[in-house]
C-alpha cells in the first residue's frame, strides 16, 4: 500500500501542478433565477421536515442535483481558457484603431454561450468550437501617451441559466498613442522636399529627346514649337543627401504641433523608402525601410517631454 502511494507521488507531474496556479481564476455564483430556485429548494426541504412530506424532499433532491450538475458543467464550460494579447500596441491619437487578441481553448471540449464583456458592456457572445479564436477591440484616445488596457471579463450561464461563471483578465499590454498626423507647414514641406503628389522625384529641367527616353516624360508644349522633341528631366529624391529631422531646431513651433508634423514626415519618408535621422535633445534614431525603426521613433514620440 505504501509502495503504491510512493509510486503515485513520484509519477505526478509537479511542473503541471505549478502551472495550475497560473490559470485564470474561475468565479462561480448563482444569478437571480438561481437564488430564487435555491429559496424554493429551501422551502421544499422545510416542508418535508416539518410535515414529513416525501414529495417535498424528492423535489429538493432533484433540484439540488440540477444545481450540482449546473455548477459542474458551467465550470467546465469556462475553464481552461487563455487570453493572449501582444505586449505592446501602437495607435494614432484621434483615430479609431483595433486591438487584436486571441482566446485559446486548452481543453478538448467546445465552449458554448460565452459573453465577452469590456467596460461593463457585452462586446460579443460566442461559441468556441476551434482551439483559437481571434477578437478585435475598438480603441480610441485623443491624447498621446502610454496607456494600459481595461479588464476583460468572460461570462457564461450555460447550461440551465441559473449558475453564472466568469473569468477576470487584466491585460499587461502597453498601448503607445502617438500624435495625430498633420500636414507640416510650408517651411518643413520645403525643407524635407515633401510633394503632395505621388511623384517623389524633383523636376530638374528640360533636355532634348534621346532614343530610349520614356514618352510619358515628353514636354509636349515645347516639342510642338519646333521639329525636335524634348523631355522633362527629374532629379531623384533618393539621390539627395541624407535628411535630418532635429526637433531642437524648431523651438518657434509649438511642441505638440511639431510632433504631429514629425509623424507626417516620418510616415512620408518610410512610405517612400527614404532614410531619415530623427533627433531630439540627446536622443538619435535612424529611420530606414525596417518597420521596427519607425515604430521605435513613434513609441518615443508618444511619451516624450519637451
Amino acid at each position: 500500500m505504501v509502495n503504491q502511494l510512493v509510486q503515485r507521488l513520484t509519477n505526478l507531474d509537479f511542473k503541471h501542478l505549478i502551472n495550475l496556479k497560473k490559470k485564470l481564476k474561475v468565479y462561480i455564483y448563482p444569478n437571480l433565477q438561481g437564488l430564487l430556485l435555491g429559496l424554493f429548494v429551501f422551502f421544499c426541504f422545510l416542508i418535508s421536515v416539518f410535515y414529513e412530506n416525501n414529495s417535498g424532499l424528492l423535489i429538493s433532491i432533484v433540484i439540488f442535483f440540477i444545481f450540482f450538475i449546473s455548477i459542474f458543467i458551467s465550470h467546465q464550460n469556462i475553464n481552461n481558457l487563455r487570453i493572449n494579447f501582444l505586449t505592446e500596441y501602437l495607435v494614432e491619437a484621434n483615430k479609431t484603431e483595433h486591438i487584436n487578441f486571441k482566446i485559446i481553448n486548452d481543453a478538448k471540449e467546445k465552449k458554448l454561450n460565452i459573453d465577452l464583456e469590456i467596460n461593463k458592456s457585452i462586446l460579443q457572445n460566442f461559441n468556441l468550437s476551434d482551439k483559437i479564436k481571434e477578437f478585435k477591440i475598438k480603441y480610441n484616445n485623443d491624447k498621446r501617451g502610454v496607456y494600459s488596457l481595461n479588464k476583460i471579463i468572460l461570462k457564461s450561464i450555460y447550461p440551465f441559466g441559473i449558475i453564472r461563471t466568469k473569468i477576470n483578465y487584466q491585460p499587461f499590454s502597453k498601448v503607445y498613442v502617438f500624435p495625430q498626423k498633420l500636414i507640416p507647414n510650408q517651411e518643413l514641406l520645403e525643407e524635407f522636399k515633401i510633394h503632395q503628389n505621388n511623384n517623389s522625384d524633383e523636376f530638374d529641367g528640360i533636355d532634348e529627346y534621346k532614343k530610349g527616353d520614356s514618352y510619358s516624360k515628353i514636354a509636349w508644349k515645347k516639342s510642338t514649337i519646333g521639329d525636335k522633341k524634348f523631355v522633362k528631366e527629374f532629379k531623384s529624391f533618393k539621390s539627395s543627401k541624407k535628411s535630418i529631422l532635429d526637433l531642437n531646431k524648431y523651438s518657434h513651433i509649438e511642441f505638440e504641433k511639431l510632433l504631429s508634423y514629425s509623424v507626417f514626415i516620418l510616415d512620408y519618408y518610410f512610405t517612400k523608402s527614404l532614410n531619415l535621422t530623427f533627433k531630439h535633445k540627446d536622443n538619435v534614431f535612424h529611420l530606414n525601410e525596417n518597420k521596427n525603426s519607425l515604430n521605435k521613433i513613434l513609441k518615443y514620440i508618444s511619451n516624450v517631454k519637451n
